[in-house]
């Protein structure tokens, strides 16, 4: 139950961010993305196309807006997969926003 909350205001985090979010790819890990009933926070990775764009998620979202604490950790798919990231932290990809303008 948990879970599907917590993704759906993540859904609502990117449409609110628009294009700052466009081809990016989120992926939940952690007691969240298991569905604890107990999860004391959202561990959440974006890739990002470039380090810009990781650097204005980063300055754009307030890690305190949900339900629970954000662990925010913001990639360029090159670093996310130079230290193969998904694997080692055994995430689902839960949103890849392609906004079209």
């Amino acid at each position: 139950m948990i879970r599907s909350t917590v993704i759906a205001e993540l859904s609502e985090l990117v449409v609110s961010l628009g294009v700052v979010a466009d081809k990016t790819e989120w992926h939940l890990f952690g007691s969240v993305d298991r569905n604890e009933p107990n999860a004391s926070d959202i561990d959440l990775m974006i890739f990002c196309e470039t380090d810009a764009q990781a650097d204005m998620l980063r300055h754009t979202i307030d890690t305190d807006s949900l339900q629970l604490p954000l662990h925010l950790s913001l990639f360029t798919f090159h670093e996310a997969a130079s230290i193969n990231a998904a694997s080692v932290q055994q995430s689902t990809i839960i949103l890849r926003p392609n906004i079209e303008c």
